[in-house]
Formats: C-alpha cells, sequence, structure tokens
C-alpha cells in the first residue's frame, strides 16, 4: 500500500505523477451510440398518456393530479372489465362531490373510447400506483397491474393432460 511519502516513487497509475496519454481527441464530439431496438412502452406511460386530458384539467395541484389518476385508473379498469364494471365505475363518480349525471356519462364515455383507440388490445388491471412529486427531479410514476389476458393463454380443454387420479 502506498502513502504519501512513497507516492512519487511509484510507476504505476496512482503515484506517477506524469501525463498519460489519453485515447480519444476531445476536439470532436463523442458518438453516440444509436439504440437497436425502439424502447416499448410501460403500463406507466401508457396511462399516463391515458389520463392527460383529466391530469390537464388537475392543473399544478398535486392533490387533484392524484385524485385525477384515481379516476383515470378506476376508468381504465372499468373498461376492461366489462359493462357491469363500468355501471360501478360511474355510480362511485356520481357519489363524488360536485359531479352530475352527464359529466360523468360523457367523460366515461370519451375516456373508455380514447383507451380502445389509443391502446386496443391492452388488458392489464392497474392494481396500485404511486405518484411522487420531488423540486430536484420531477414527478415520478410507479404503476403495478395484472394482465389478466395473457398472450398464449387461452380456455381449452385440458382433459387430455390432466388426468383425475382415481
Amino acid at each position: 500500500m502506498s502513502s504519501p511519502r512513497s507516492r512519487s516513487k511509484t510507476k504505476v497509475a496512482f503515484g506517477n505523477r506524469n501525463p498519460r496519454s489519453i485515447e480519444r481527441d476531445f476536439s470532436t464530439p463523442a458518438p453516440v451510440q444509436k439504440e437497436k431496438t425502439p424502447r416499448t412502452l410501460t403500463i406507466a406511460d401508457k396511462l399516463a398518456k391515458f389520463s392527460q386530458p383529466i391530469l390537464e384539467q388537475a392543473g399544478n395541484n398535486r392533490t387533484a393530479a392524484k385524485g385525477a389518476m384515481n379516476v383515470a385508473i378506476l376508468i381504465w379498469n372499468a373498461s376492461i372489465g366489462g359493462e357491469e364494471k363500468i355501471k360501478e365505475a360511474k355510480a362511485k363518480l356520481n357519489a363524488l362531490p360536485g359531479s352530475s349525471v352527464e359529466q360523468v356519462d360523457e367523460l366515461v364515455t370519451t375516456m373508455i373510447a380514447r383507451k380502445e383507440e389509443l391502446y386496443p388490445g391492452e388488458n392489464a388491471l392497474i392494481t396500485n400506483f404511486v405518484l411522487k412529486f420531488n423540486h430536484r427531479t420531477g414527478a415520478t410514476f410507479n404503476v403495478s397491474a395484472v394482465n389478466v389476458n395473457p398472450e398464449g393463454l387461452s380456455n381449452t380443454d385440458l382433459s387430455d393432460i390432466i388426468k383425475p387420479s382415481l
């Protein structure tokens, strides 16, 4: 191990005071590596784009933004669940203070149409989300989701695979 007294006598990288040559010419910018495949959208990206009209109404209020995300997730999950879930979502939204039946119907129908337009085959139910605000890094958005109909699975007769035991 080197000490401050013996560091100037060593001939390795940390003790040698002579400048080392560099391999790259810094007068030209560093080459940019291109991504070979485009980045696929995550469920958080999809949900953020889907909920953009509702988030715009919330403005810069953090509490309103979290409430807007709750409304967007309620409508997202209801669109996957079918007509019964849509009726339940409308009932929940009608119970909110200051809401009218016409506003809720218009909001739900436009947002379901928006989901079908943006992501027609998406069947991921949103189970949880975390929306954090930080003055240095800005907003961070994490989403937990469950795919209710993953690709490759189907309802088929499995009697040839599963044998009942006698």
